[in-house]
């Protein structure tokens, strides 16, 4: 199509947007452009359109302009990227600073309308996440996260409708926001409530509370095996026609050997008193009981104090947590 023509087509864009979709039928009829050209221009320009810097447009009025338009054009528009990135970023420029409420109550109902579409729905919960999961390892960068911090993270997913969101669940920023939490509560000594299940496979004990389950934990104990090695008699044996093996005279002995067995892939579960595995086998290590730890970026090892002090290995997750709810507890 010729570039002259764009600019009427844009023109008729601007009416429809002022006075309403019916002008498409009028502009149609009236023999300007076949439907399904006005359909294809209609469809490009408003691609172009917020392919534009996303915060120098109101968010409403492109709602309002879009779910106006014939179901075969938005339905287009809602399957394509640049329109889920579109909504991404406007809110995700919107999110960045909480600070006026009346703002944040328009954004959260505009967001809620554009969320009905599951993909784009999806597209902006990730964005909202990696907004969040700058403001936890800032937060995070000295070690802890004090009151204020934590009721600003708290506000930012209240508003940024991640609270039941997949995403959030997902996010290791957010699993660490927690685990940090749990800390921050044994160290001040307060009860842990902040981790909940439906289902615990274990009975805790008097007094004894949940801090975290890691899930898809591969276990392993360390054992002792024996073989025996080096027996002979010192004889001669035929192997086939002319050739002879001959087995020296030392004497064979048993040796020790050490190996890990596969405790199978289940859950760790740390709580005040006893780390458990529960997997192919079930472990259970007193916190009390542990002789020592030798931590991993994707795992640990916990030897467990007794007549003969015996290593566990866990692998599978990032051990930040579980080494310092340890030293918390020990101490």
């Amino acid at each position: 199509m010729e570039r002259k023509s764009f600019g009427f087509f844009s023109f008729c864009l601007a009416i429809i947007a002022t006075f309403g979709v019916k002008y498409i039928f009028y502009i149609i009829t009236s023999n300007f452009i076949s439907r399904d050209d006005f359909d294809k221009v209609l469809e490009n320009t408003v691609v172009e359109f917020i392919q534009k810097e996303p915060i120098q447009i109101n968010g409403e009025t492109l709602k309002e302009f879009i779910y106006s338009l014939p179901n075969n054009i938005n339905s287009n528009l809602f399957n394509m990227d640049c329109y889920k990135k579109f909504w991404g970023s406007y809110f995700s420029a919107k999110f960045a600073t909480l600070e006026d409420d009346q703002l944040v109550d328009g954004i959260q109902s505009l967001m809620a309308d554009i969320k009905v579409n599951e993909a784009i729905s999806k597209h902006i919960d990730e964005r909202m996440v990696l907004i969040l999961e700058k403001r936890v390892l800032e937060y995070l960068s000295d070690g802890i996260i004090d009151n204020e911090e934590e009721r600003d993270i708290e506000r930012f997913i209240e508003c940024s409708g991640l609270s039941n969101s997949p995403s959030l669940l997902k996010s290791n920023a957010y699993q660490k926001l927690v685990q940090a939490l749990v800390l921050q509560d044994i160290q001040d000594g307060r009860l842990v409530q902040r981790v909940t299940t439906d289902h615990l496979p274990i009975l805790l004990g008097s007094k004894e509370h949940l801090l975290w389950i890691f899930n898809n934990v591969n276990g392993y104990e360390e054992k002792t095996g024996r073989r025996y090695v080096g027996g002979s008699q010192g004889v001669s044996m035929k192997v086939c026609k002319g050739v002879y093996y001959r087995v020296g005279a030392s004497k064979g002995h048993s040796v020790e050997y050490q190996y890990n067995n596969a405790l199978g892939s289940g859950s760790l579960i740390v709580t005040n008193k006893n780390i458990y595995f529960i997997g192919v086998k079930q472990v259970k290590i007193g916190i009390s009981k542990i002789l020592s730890f030798e931590p991993y970026s994707d795992g640990i090892v916990l030897v467990k104090d007794g007549a003969t002090p015996k290593p566990y290995t866990f692998v599978g997750f990032d051990s930040w947590f579980i080494v310092n709810a340890i030293q918390l507890l020990v101490d």
